[in-house]
């Protein structure tokens, strides 16, 4: 995940977390390698996204009424005042229809938090005295006397286990507390948490107070399993606990935010740790994180799933109500399997899934299956008006070729919109606005004065969006050999091409996780699908270029776009990412039983294209590219020893995009190919001619030969559409 420390830079997050090896996030890492990176990844969060000692943040877990916030603060007071009291020992009158017993069990482990002051020796007995604070809080709420003409929505209850492995976890990381929600009539008492799925959110942690911002970065880095295994969360809430200090955390796309220090050793920071549960227990689900068009499905395990599709069922399934803003209908689909999980605590937080409509009866059909796709787009305010807003471009795309059916699969949009959330008898998109706005907070646009007091609110303006499409696609990664690989990426990029020239819209995010395989039949050719047009642009269809903007996933990122040249986004930026694609898939090998071990994975040059800055990532694809004898070297030759189509399919793709004899090269002043390679007609893909290394530094200016090319882009892309008929021809004369 070394490529996301870059600031400002507005890149598609990796989509691979759940897999090993040969994930772009772990490229040539072993285990021990990816949890320090991950590790550091989340100390780079808390020094760059984290904002402290906000006195507001209380108000987003607020209850949605006025009746309910009066209510949550006697709760509050009643909870509090009795804490204090059995705290200084005074015995309980029985008429309060309390448990007074355990009340005074739980008060006692609480009394020791009191006095651990601002470290011990092990943090371990904190799990405990955290566990008994949030049971008290439960029993109280549970009680007559405080339950009484009541909105109490949950009791929040601390697991049984603690400092444990969640069943469902990726790594071997252990987690301190876990905390649930269940219904007022649970009994008050640890309970059997066990996966993340279940988890309101986590506690974490340590035996010091100086130790707060280590605890952060372990609450994001357990966190961040909760996106991943909940898909109805739209952000998650966490606590600290550093020796008699507790903080609140609110975990958003684009920010994290933390409350100022409960000191449990004072009256004043146990009251306020005593309204977080009792507001938590009283606010409705939104406010705690979770989308109420997405509801779990009670018992999914047991359902049954009917067809002949022998594709592995998720076990824990959701109902998603979908909207579409043209015929202003909403259908209700039921999830049959995850193909894209939320893996980073930054950014889209996209989801996508394999659903079919649910009918309620319990039993789905496996005809007719759609994919959503659930993401947190960046958007332009009003959300509405956006001319980026994927919605649009697929609906113009749908639209286009609905009118003139093209040879080759494209994603058909049946429904899209924003989603929508009921919010005081109306319905308000669903955005970082409506979040803010909910706990009566105004956000600030990033690009206004973040001034000293108020910079926890400049946050980009995001919008949650949600989308129904057709046909069904599988990863990239289920083709079975070289050839069929060659195919999928040959048809996603026809796609493309007819994409920009009849409707004018630049994907600019070609990546191994935008390309799916799509399959009619067992023994059938597959074919490609190019999928997730959220960095897309409407372009002139003349012109065909966009303003230069940076946009992508790292590794397959053109080098102009890394660097953010002044020059326009061409098509020839998209295309050079797919010859990084299948560089990349090359090495690391395109199936299961192809695939590289990291230790030897770490030891290629390719690596360099994910570790480092922006500038240190430009410098090596430069280095690679501009050179025919470097390019075979150092990337063609590490390709797995198996593939033989392969390294010619790059050869050749590379050749005519910097083989150009106008514009030769990725580095200033040199000549790479000893001809015009213009004329590919001929079945030789070897290498002609070698540039040396020059030595210069890239400047981006009009020499560049990335800046150069921009004015032979017609010329480049006829060479490239000929590589791809000529290597699809082969590809199925293999198959």
């Amino acid at each position: 995940m070394s490529q996301k420390f870059s600031d400002g830079l507005k890149i598609t997050p990796c989509k691979s977390r759940s897999s090993k090896s040969g994930a772009v996030c772990s490229f040539g890492m072993s285990e021990t390698e990816r949890d320090k990176d991950e590790e550091k990844y989340a100390k780079h969060l808390v020094q760059n996204y984290t904002h402290r000692n906000i006195g507001e943040l209380l108000d987003f877990a607020k209850p949605a009424t006025t009746a309910g916030q009066k209510a949550a603060e006697l709760k509050t007071d009643f909870i509090s005042d009795l804490m204090e009291r059995i705290l200084a020992g005074e015995k309980l009158a029985t008429k309060r229809g309390l448990d007074s017993r355990l009340l005074v069990q739980f008060a006692r482990k609480i009394g020791k938090w009191t006095k651990v002051g601002s470290s011990l020796k092990s943090e371990k007995p904190l799990y405990e005295y955290f566990s008994n604070f949030a049971l008290f809080v439960a029993q109280c709420l549970k009680s007559k006397t405080a339950s009484k003409n009541s909105d109490i929505a949950r009791l929040i209850l601390p697991a049984e286990r603690t400092d444990y492995k969640p069943d469902d976890s990726n790594d071997s990381r252990r987690i301190d507390v876990g905390l649930a929600m269940h219904g007022i009539n649970a009994s008050v008492k640890c309970v059997s948490l066990n996966s993340y799925a279940d988890m309101l959110c986590i506690a974490e942690a340590k035996k010091s107070r100086a130790l707060d911002k280590d605890a952060l970065a372990q609450l994001f880095l357990y966190s961040v399993n909760i996106y991943m295994r909940q898909p109805n969360r739209r952000y998650v809430w966490g606590l600290t606990i550093c020796a008699d200090e507790a903080y609140a955390c609110l975990m958003l796309n684009d920010g994290f935010f933390v409350s100022p220090a409960m000191r449990i050793s004072e009256p004043g920071g146990r009251k306020m740790l005593i309204s977080w549960l009792v507001q938590w227990s009283m606010c409705p689900e939104d406010r705690l994180g979770y989308d109420p068009t997405m509801c779990r499905v009670p018992n999914s395990d047991d359902a049954d799933v009917g067809g002949s599709n022998s594709d592995k069922v998720d076990d824990k399934r959701y109902t998603i109500d979908c909207y579409d803003d043209k015929s202003q209908e909403t259908t209700t689909y039921i999830t049959k399997r995850t193909i894209m999980s939320a893996d980073d605590m930054l950014g889209r937080h996209t989801r996508c899934f394999v659903a079919t409509r649910h009918s309620g009866s319990g039993t789905e059909s496996s005809a007719n299956e759609v994919v959503i796709k659930d993401a947190w787009s960046p958007a332009k305010h009003p959300p509405l008006e956006d001319p980026r807003d994927e919605i649009k471009l697929l609906r113009k795309i749908h639209d286009t070729f609905e009118q003139d059916t093209p040879d080759h699969i494209y994603p058909n949009m049946l429904a899209g919109s924003h989603v929508r959330l009921d919010q005081k008898d109306k319905s308000a998109i669903d955005t970082t606005d409506a979040i803010f706005n909910a706990a009566g907070v105004d956000r600030i646009d990033p690009s206004s004065d973040p001034g000293t007091t108020s910079a926890w609110k400049h946050q980009p303006l995001r919008a949650h969006r949600r989308i129904v499409m057709s046909p069904v696609g599988h990863s990239i990664k289920t083709v079975q050999n070289e050839a069929e690989l060659i195919i999928v990426l040959v048809e996603a990029m026809n796609c493309y091409s007819s994409v920009l020239s009849q409707c004018g819209v630049l994907h600019r995010d070609i990546s191994t996780n935008n390309i799916l395989v799509v399959r009619d039949g067992e023994n059938k050719i597959p074919r490609g699908l190019l999928i997730d047009f959220d960095f897309a642009v409407n372009v002139d269809t003349h012109e065909r270029s966009a303003r230069p903007e940076r946009s992508g996933t790292m590794p397959f990122m053109s080098i102009a776009n890394i660097l953010n040249l002044d020059t326009p986004r061409t098509a020839l930026d998209d295309w050079e990412s797919l010859l990084y694609v299948v560089c990349w898939l090359a090495t690391v090998g395109i199936t299961s039983s192809h695939r590289v071990p990291d230790a030897e994975l770490g030891k290629k040059p390719i690596k360099y294209w994910r570790i480092g800055s922006p500038e240190e990532i430009a410098e090596a694809k430069r280095n690679h590219m501009d050179s025919a004898r470097i390019f075979q070297s150092n990337i063609v030759e590490k390709f797995c020893a198996q593939y033989k189509l392969l390294p010619r399919f790059a050869i050749a793709l590379h050749k005519a995009l910097f083989g150009n004899s106008n514009c030769p090269g990725a580095l200033l002043g040199l000549k790479v190919y000893g001809g015009d390679s213009s004329d590919d007609d001929d079945d030789d893909d070897s290498f002609n001619g070698d540039s040396g290394d020059s030595g210069n530094k890239p400047t981006g200016g009009p020499n560049d030969p990335l800046v150069k090319r921009n004015a032979h882009v017609d010329e480049i892309l006829a060479n490239l559409e000929k590589v791809l008929g000529k290597f699809k021809r082969k590809a199925i004369t293999v198959l």
